[in-house]
């Protein structure tokens, strides 16, 4: 039961230690979930403010997991775009703590701050192969560009040493991507984890490919202590 566990006052978000959060992770639970309800809630947990993860960001992606995997329990086949959002908060939070992340505080925040960051990113890193066991269902949902999602986290998560068994099946998928996806952001995360995983990209690369802007025109961007099969609340 991460939520009724967690001592939600003692951790710091976006907008200091904030007791409402449990509250917002449950309204993620309703049976009749909307798309707008369902970003609403992500927007309102102050857990990402840019790009930078907080205390509480540690329990809160545990329950963001656990309520996506239940959703893959309960509609298998059937995500929509509720599981998108849900995907798009986790790819998020992945790609904020990837490997670029340690060498990149390093060179612009000063040594204060990245040793008082390091530990909560370190908590995140920790729970990579928990939270790829809730994304990996979706890795092949059909529509909504669910998919694409999903492997934009676990290639993130995948960066794990104790995923690196996933890295060739993933590469596979990011290699379909690249040559059916126009969106540049989605790209850039796939030639990266290529070329980490001592991949060629021979021919898979467009001109642009290295801008790393997350944004392309017309192209909205997306904005271990947990068993999946235990309830998150």
């Amino acid at each position: 039961m991460v939520v009724r566990g967690t001592d939600w006052l003692s951790l710091d978000t976006g907008f200091g230690p904030d007791g409402e959060v449990p509250r917002v992770l449950a309204r993620l639970l309703g049976p009749d979930l909307t798309v707008e309800e369902t970003g609403q809630a992500l927007g309102d947990l102050g857990l990402r403010h840019q790009n930078t993860i907080y205390e509480a960001t540690v329990p809160a992606a545990l329950c963001i997991a656990a309520v996506l995997a239940r959703r893959a329990e309960r509609y298998p086949g059937a995500a929509g775009g509720v599981c998108v959002l849900l995907l798009e908060w986790l790819a998020d939070v992945a790609h904020d703590f990837d490997a670029a992340c340690p060498p990149e505080l390093q060179k612009d925040f000063d040594d204060v701050f990245v040793d008082g960051y390091t530990p909560v990113m370190a908590a995140v890193r920790a729970l990579r192969p928990a939270l790829h066991q809730a994304v990996a269902p979706f890795l092949d949902a059909p529509g909504l560009g669910v998919a694409d999602t999903a492997l934009s986290a676990a290639l993130a998560f995948a960066e794990h040493p104790g995923l690196a068994g996933h890295r060739d099946g993933l590469a596979g998928r990011a290699r379909r991507l690249l040559l059916t996806s126009d969106t540049r952001w989605r790209r850039r995360q796939a030639l990266d984890a290529l070329t980490a995983w001592g991949h060629d990209t021979t021919g898979l690369t467009r001109p642009g490919d290295d801008n790393r802007s997350p944004y392309v025109t017309g192209s909205p961007r997306p904005g271990g202590g947990w068993d999946p099969g235990d309830p998150p609340f």
